[in-house]
């Protein structure tokens, strides 16, 4: 099956009178129709400049760009205005018309791809319910949260039937319950409507909250691809670490000398594994970093423990977690994570 999006030996290079900085090198990647596709990294990776290639808001310097099969760099520019139709954006910021009400504003995209009123009028309706902002439809953005006007970009961004929705850092600038509320509503509009979401981000929650795939780019090279899933139980790349280890704070100053990492895919919530540990083997652990969730009565997450001085006690530790079946990885003490 064609994939919507193929990015083939992608490269992108900024040069000015002092300087050549090569933002992206060599970046293949493909995403499938319908999918919620996370691309991840630290501040100045690259991010978003990849996510700016996809509609060609920023001409690659080399390599390729397809949407459904068609290579954007084939198009003249009224091709590309009329394919960007179909690769709507969000962005961190919300841009939105400040001189424009919310209807005003949802309207703008559909008036650029030169809609008859009428329909305009019927679509904003539409689109109004669907991201609840029925009661704020003549309020302009300054009267609005940073969530309610991220609600007005979606909306906007819906306007036209995208096939594809560009998310550029589209949660950074809000707190953590309007980020979730937002992510929930592209959850569904993905699978209502089989929109495929590209979401840019440097935080590792909204990947594993929303995501089925991702990908981690680090000095503008992709270093890691895969399921979520695959990637947050067992990361590969000293970014993917980095990223997974870091996140709500774990820093290097907080690995020990010898440190394991435990990860629950499932395991009973209602089991104390750590307490049961500590019976069992006489030993203390010390708990370096935690990020577990409880659902549905099942443990999900990760953990990081110091294990004893002593080598023998600290091979203990990690037979009997593996005992229990439980994913255990032994990290390496010069990691930077």
């Amino acid at each position: 099956m064609e994939p919507m999006i193929k990015l083939e030996h992608l490269d992108k290079t900024f040069t000015s009178k002092n300087q050549t900085v090569k933002a992206l090198s060599d970046i293949n990647l493909e995403i499938q129709k319908g999918d919620i596709f996370g691309i991840i990294g630290m501040s100045g990776a690259g991010k978003s400049t990849l996510i700016r290639c996809m509609n060609f808001l920023e001409r690659p310097t080399g390599g390729a760009v397809y949407i459904e099969g068609k290579n954007l760099a084939d198009m003249n520019d009224a091709q590309l205005r009329k394919e960007r139709q179909q690769v709507a954006m969000i962005f961190q910021h919300f841009n939105l018309l400040a001189q424009r009400n919310v209807r005003k504003n949802i309207a703008f995209s559909m008036e650029i791809a030169g809609m008859k009123k009428e329909d305009i009028e019927k679509r904003i309706d539409e689109l109004l319910d669907i991201v609840d902002l029925k009661d704020r439809q003549n309020m302009y953005p300054s009267q609005l949260s940073g969530g309610q006007q991220q609600r007005v970009a979606i909306a906007r961004a819906l306007a036209t039937n995208p096939k594809i929705i560009l998310c550029d850092e589209a949660t950074s600038a809000l707190d953590p319950t309007t980020t979730q509320s937002i992510l929930k509503l592209l959850r569904e509009i993905n699978q209502k409507f089989g929109i495929t979401i590209v979401i840019i981000t440097h935080e590792m929650s909204v990947v594993e909250s929303i995501c089925s795939h991702v990908a981690i780019i680090d000095d503008g090279r992709l270093v890691e691809t895969g399921t979520v899933e695959k990637i947050f139980s067992q990361p590969e790349s000293r970014t993917a670490k980095k990223l997974i280890y870091q996140k709500n704070g774990a820093g290097a100053t907080d690995i020990g000398q010898r440190c394991i990492r435990i990860v629950f895919d499932g395991k009973s919530s209602y089991e104390p594994v750590i307490a049961n540990l500590i019976m069992e083997c006489k030993v203390a652990v010390n708990i370096m970093f935690a990020d577990t969730k409880d659902i549905d009565g099942k443990a999900y997450g990760q953990m990081i423990l110091q294990l004893p001085e002593d080598r023998m006690q600290g091979d203990k530790v990690i037979y009997y977690l593996r005992d229990q079946n439980l994913k255990v990885e032994e990290l390496d003490a010069d990691a930077e994570f």
